[in-house]
């Protein structure tokens, strides 16, 4: 298997790091433009290709590697607009390309132990969710903190619930003026049976990845800092497997995924009510 990254960057490189404990060295190509690294016609002979670019060239660099049969790994979000996701979706479908999202967080072993306790009963039913994705940096400059950030907990949401929210409120704004997009956003989701409040900003004075879950049967909080997950205070033992990162790549490399309505439902999410 010839494996390709196209952009090498901050995320890039770790996607390489990463990437090696499932596949020679050797056999691993990389292109990046802006660094002069490696050659294009390379990853063209690449049978899988991670794409690890700003999110403005995702469409056209994503479409080039479809429609060429070459199944595609790209950074999330794959868009910031429904249609272009789906017309890669389309072009994925037509020439038998593997089209893989990396939301992240649905490879987290604490996000799907809290998904397995819901859905067998342990829980009841949700009442209410608070996440907060605070910390100092790392800035962006091509997407602003709703889609860098936030879409990370929308992703876990429908992931965990698998609902759309009737009602979607979004409140972008700067907490340093120096930033080049809105660094923070709070958002207010709304479904038929519970609300979701959520908080992102990378211009925060400290690491804050707390969540709230609150359910029929008490309160679940998952601090993503630490990895600890506590239910009504209590502190939980759950399965761990590899890092969030390792399960994606693995499921991308070796596995069929079909994220079309994940992708399609948290850019959609994402998209209004701005």
């Amino acid at each position: 298997m010839k494996v390709g990254i196209v952009g090498y960057g901050y995320w890039g490189k770790i996607i390489y790091a990463n990437l090696k404990n499932f596949v020679d060295d050797e056999s691993i190509f990389i292109y990046d433009s802006i660094s002069a690294i490696g050659r294009l016609e390379d990853i063209y002979q690449c049978d899988k290709v991670f794409v690890i670019t700003p999110t403005i060239t995702h469409f056209d660099i994503v479409k080039d590697l479809l429609s060429r049969g070459i199944d595609v790994f790209c950074e999330k979000p794959l868009t910031t607009h429904t249609k272009e996701c789906e017309l890669l979706y389309d072009i994925a479908q037509t020439n038998k390309s593997q089209l893989f999202v990396d939301w992240i967080f649905t490879f987290n072993d604490a996000v799907n132990y809290i998904k397995d306790e819901y859905e067998n009963g342990s829980y009841g039913g949700i009442r209410s969710v608070r996440m907060n994705r605070l910390n100092s940096g790392p800035e962006r400059k091509d997407v602003s903190a709703k889609w860098d950030l936030t879409s990370h907990d929308v992703s876990i949401l429908c992931h965990l619930f698998g609902k759309i929210p009737n009602n979607v409120l979004w409140n972008l704004y700067k907490r340093s003026d120096s930033s080049f997009v809105s660094d923070t956003c709070v958002g207010i989701l709304m479904y038929d049976n519970f609300d979701a409040i959520l908080h992102s900003s990378w211009e925060y004075g400290k690491k804050d990845r707390v969540c709230i879950f609150e359910f029929d049967a008490g309160f679940v909080k998952w601090d993503d800092a630490s990895s600890e997950i506590k239910f009504n205070g209590d502190l939980v033992d759950y399965p761990r497997t590899k890092n969030p990162l390792e399960n994606s790549i693995e499921a991308f490399l070796y596995k069929d995924f079909n994220q079309k309505n994940l992708t399609l439902d948290i850019v959609r999410i994402l998209e209004q009510g701005e």
